[in-house]
């Protein structure tokens, strides 16, 4: 699902880098770095994300998708300073990812698959794509307080049914993601800074 300009001018807010950073922290603690390790980010909006999974994480190189272009643009723009090498920015859909089976020591989704409404589609690419051990680092959005504003930044919110945060494990365990850590942090849910399910699955 694509933001509307309203929702692509709060993904590159301070405010939104500002909690990405502070999932990041969360994603750390739970799953540690993935250092020297190849990565994928679905969703990766204007590239903040990209900038914290090498610098914070470690990642020797990182592919990044988004399904909007002038997301993509931003990226480009924000992450001109690294090599080609080892930043790769494209327009692509998490529900069909152009990568080989068992590509990446991991992928990581700040806030993303929750805005797919095809969701547990992109669940199974994700499992096809991440080598046997390789960390899935997920912020899912489940609070209903928050969902409430998600209509103003997205062409057609209103109408996708968001998976329930069990359901959403349940899903990640069958495809051979199994989930490891994970917390909630509510009160930070409900002020609409961060996701309220944020977790860690391994591949089996």
């Amino acid at each position: 699902m694509r933001l509307n300009w309203l929702g692509r001018a709060a993904m590159n807010s301070p405010a939104r880098a500002l909690a990405q950073s502070y999932v990041a922290s969360r994603f750390e603690r739970l799953g540690g770095r993935v250092e020297a390790g190849r990565v994928l980010e679905i969703g990766c909006g204007g590239g903040a994300g990209v900038r914290l999974i090498i610098e914070r994480f470690g990642a020797a190189e990182v592919q990044a998708i988004d399904m909007d272009s002038s997301m993509i643009d931003r990226a480009r723009f924000r992450l001109s300073s690294y090599p080609h090498s080892r930043v790769h920015l494209s327009v692509g859909d998490a529900r069909s990812l152009e990568a080989g089976d068992q590509t990446f020591d991991a992928v990581f989704d700040f806030g993303a698959i929750h805005l797919e409404p095809q969701w547990a589609q992109a669940v199974a690419e994700i499992a096809r794509v991440l080598k046997p051990g390789g960390r899935y680092y997920f912020e899912l959005v489940t609070s209903r307080a928050l969902r409430l504003s998600y209509p103003l930044f997205t062409e057609a919110f209103a109408s996708m049914p968001p998976p329930r945060s069990q359901l959403f494990v349940t899903e990640l365990e069958r495809n051979g993601i199994v989930v490891v850590r994970y917390v909630r942090p509510r009160l930070a849910a409900l002020t609409g800074w961060v996701g309220d399910l944020i977790g860690v699955g391994r591949r089996v």
